[in-house]
């Protein structure tokens, strides 16, 4: 079995599971091209990909932290907030049936 060092990628905010996500991203498109071109691989998908990021042919990209920070404070609102901004009425709480 391969097993890539987490420091092929001169990244410096990789991280190893970025590195593990990235490879098996690229593998899936490696064997989706010889599918779609009707090739076969001698080498695993895998071994290809690894060797895509050791030769720089694939970079890792991550998002930078404090965006996603600033998205996840503008999705968060009160109901009667993302009502008002739809046009619709808050959602009213249901009556209680009364019991038998």
């Amino acid at each position: 079995m391969l097993k890539p060092s987490a420091n092929i990628v001169d990244c410096p905010y990789s991280s190893r599971y970025a590195l593990v996500a990235a490879v098996a991203k690229r593998a899936r498109q490696i064997a989706q091209e010889a599918e779609d071109a009707h090739q076969i691989l001698i080498q695993k998908p895998v071994e290809l990909a690894v060797r895509d990021f050791v030769e720089h042919r694939c970079i890792i990209v991550e998002p930078d932290p404090d965006a996603l920070e600033e998205e996840e404070e503008d999705m968060v609102q009160e109901p009667e907030e993302a009502a008002a901004e739809a046009g619709e009425e808050a959602p009213a709480e249901a009556p209680e049936e009364p019991a038998e």
